[in-house]
């Protein structure tokens, strides 16, 4: 949980005729994170590609038919089985698959296009009923319409409050403005004009936002139908489409088994051409290459080599092994964070994929995510609604990204509620229940006190985090002398030492050695971090580094800046989680204003009813936008006050091979 899946690097060596049965089996098994070696520093190799760019090309063009093919079919890929023994060889197999899927779209394309003509038949009657049923409800005669030669006619809807502005907007012009039956908040109205004013005519319309309806004409061969005639064809065209339904349906299931196996020939093909893409090829042997989680390393062996009838050469190199060599390649990194701390994972990607050797953060993000959301929106009626709220999103999505945002929702909706028995606040009503803790409105001075010295835990926990990544990284410097490393770390608990000396006896500490040894010596070691650190080299490492910069002038301008800025940021940082009080009390003030105004509108007739229309608004309002705007800050926090002394990123995220 606070440590990246120990990872190990596994080579295997694979004879051409068991390529397509070995890369089936890992993308099935989704473990194997291919290494591109070329963007390493081993890349100096210079190992040329054996892949067939045009081939691949190909593949990836048979591949979006298939899709195609889905789509005709509402068919989910994901959803179709791909395992098969038999083998695949992409160069031999090209033209097979490619004959195979133009049979499979010539079975298909028919019936699809007979169904989405009618489909495109039954919209174009449906517009003309509609059309046809609403002038016939203003009493037009469309043949008489249709003979005014001379004139030029515009039917359509218009919103009702746009009359007037229409009315106006024509004044300029000859012209006849027939309204006509409402129909919801518009009107249908009826223009006449001159046709040489209907350039005019149609831009006064279009600023009134007329809604035009076509006119029907009558064509020579055929004379407009009648409303009852055209929902008869409606209906009929409807049984049509089922039938022609019904018939694709079928289809589907009897092509399904061989749209199942082209398919898994496409994308095997794709993958074996993607891995020959990154690896050098000897012979009739191809070098896979890749990441793996340490302790699914077996699984694998024995898999492909009983697949494979103990043909293919598997080189493992252990975990403690690449720890050692983490920074001449560069292992990707693989969260291994349980279920109800996975959707976090994501929040911290957007700052910044931590590196292989760092500590992974989501446990303590995810931590201080849920309390400070629980300390600034706590509720208990507005925490059961934002349980309910991420329990439907989780229950009715298809996608994992709305599946963890309604975890996110529904563990933030506990810790809301949770806070609210510790507040004593149910909607808004601060006396329902006896709080458990304090309230908030009426506490403010030790609300602001509670949230700094939560702040001061959550800088401190950084600060513990940079200095171990910075051990993990060698980087003893950054990690002794840094201004986040442990001299930051003993100024930082000093000051918090004064601190609550002062909260607790009234008084200021008047120790001068004291005060020397948890301010002044720390950031005199942080002023003074590159000679001390240079002294250090020469005297353990036996390094001959000069112990003064070259530069001391610009050295000492550039330290004393370095601690006045860490004095400066700590002081900011920690006064900076105020704001986690801040906005739960604006919280609790959003819901002064609701009941101030609900009470107001209560002495009204209804007033019963608008009291709760009022408090129902208001509550919908301050879960919606407040939510949201409390989500924010804490993730403002998270990243500037949190990760930027510690998070150093630049790591790539595991991304398994699958098909």
């Amino acid at each position: 949980m606070f440590r990246l899946a120990r990872m190990a690097k596994i080579d295997l060596q694979v004879p051409q005729d068991h390529v397509a049965k070995t890369t089936s089996i890992i993308a099935n098994l989704k473990i194997l994170h291919l290494m591109n070696i070329r963007k390493t520093r081993v890349g100096e190799m210079d190992l040329e590609s054996h892949t067939d760019m045009n081939l691949l090309s190909k593949y990836i063009e048979l591949k979006g038919r298939l899709e195609k093919i889905f789509l005709w079919l509402e068919i989910d890929p994901e959803n179709l089985s791909l395992t098969s023994e038999e083998d695949v060889n992409p160069h031999k197999d090209i033209i097979s698959i490619d004959q195979e899927i133009q049979h499979l779209e010539k079975e298909i394309s028919g019936l699809v296009k007979e169904v989405e003509a009618q489909e495109k038949t039954r919209k174009e009657k449906e517009q003309l009923l509609r059309q046809l049923e609403m002038l016939s409800s203003a009493g037009v005669d469309i043949n008489q319409i249709h003979e005014c030669r001379f004139l030029y006619v515009a039917a359509g809807l218009i919103p009702a409050e746009n009359l007037d502005r229409l009315e106006f907007s024509l004044s300029d012009v000859y012209h006849l403005l027939l309204p006509s039956n409402p129909i919801g908040s518009r009107r249908l109205v009826f223009v006449f004009g001159s046709r040489k004013d209907r350039e005019k005519i149609d831009k006064a319309l279009k600023s009134a936002y007329f809604e035009k309806i076509e006119i029907p004409r009558q064509d020579q061969d055929s004379e407009i139908p009648s409303i009852q005639s055209l929902r008869g064809q409606i209906q009929e065209l409807e049984m049509q489409k089922s039938v022609a339904r019904k018939n694709l349906e079928k289809v589907k299931k009897e092509l399904e088994q061989r749209l199942r196996e082209v398919t898994r020939k496409v994308l095997l093909s794709v993958a074996i051409l993607e891995i020959g893409k990154s690896y050098d090829k000897v012979g009739r042997v191809y070098h896979i290459a890749g990441w793996v989680p340490q302790d699914v390393v077996p699984s694998l062996e024995k898999k492909v080599l009983e697949a494979t009838n103990y043909q293919v050469k598997i080189s493992v190199l252990s975990s403690n092994v690449m720890w050692q060599v983490g920074d001449l390649l560069k292992i990707p990194t693989c969260f291994q964070n349980p279920f109800l701390l996975k959707p976090f994972e994501k929040l911290v990607s957007e700052y910044g994929i931590p590196s292989y050797k760092e500590v992974d953060p989501t446990f303590f993000f995810a931590l201080s995510f849920l309390f400070m959301f629980g300390v600034m929106f706590g509720d208990v009626g507005h925490g059961l609604a934002l349980i309910l709220m991420g329990l439907f999103t989780f229950k009715k999505s298809v996608k994992q990204n709305m599946q963890d945002l309604g975890l996110i929702i529904m563990e933030c909706g506990i810790m809301s509620t949770i806070f609210g028995f510790l507040y004593g606040s149910v909607f808004g009503f601060e006396h329902l229940i006896p709080p458990l803790w304090f309230n908030p409105m009426e506490n403010i001075y030790y609300f602001m006190k509670v949230t700094v010295g939560f702040g001061m835990i959550i800088i401190s926990i950084a600060l513990i985090l940079n200095i171990i990544n910075s051990i993990k990284h060698s980087d003893y410097e950054r990690g002794i002398f840094g201004e986040f490393g442990i001299m930051g770390l003993v100024f930082y608990w000093g000051c918090v030492g004064l601190v609550l000396f002062y909260l607790t006896t009234g008084k200021f500490l008047a120790n001068f050695g004291y005060l020397f040894m948890i301010l002044f010596l720390p950031l005199l070691a942080i002023f003074l971090r590159e000679p001390l650190f240079n002294l250090y080299n020469r005297l353990v490492f036996k390094k001959k580094h000069p112990i003064l910069p070259k530069n001391i002038g610009i050295y000492l301008m550039e330290s004393l800046i370095e601690v006045g800025d860490t004095v400066i940021g700590f002081l900011s940082n920690t006064v900076s989680f105020i704001r986690v009080s801040a906005f739960a009390l604006a919280h609790a003030g959003l819901f002064l204003a609701v009941f101030a105004l609900a009470n107001t509108l209560q002495g009204l007739k209804g007033g019963i009813f608008w009291y709760w229309l009022i408090m129902l608004i208001g509550n919908i309002g301050i879960i919606a936008i407040e939510g949201l705007v409390v989500s924010i800050q804490i993730i403002r926090l998270e990243y500037y006050e949190f990760f930027s002394k510690f998070f150093k990123g630049g790591g790539e995220i595991y991304k398994p091979l699958r098909i």
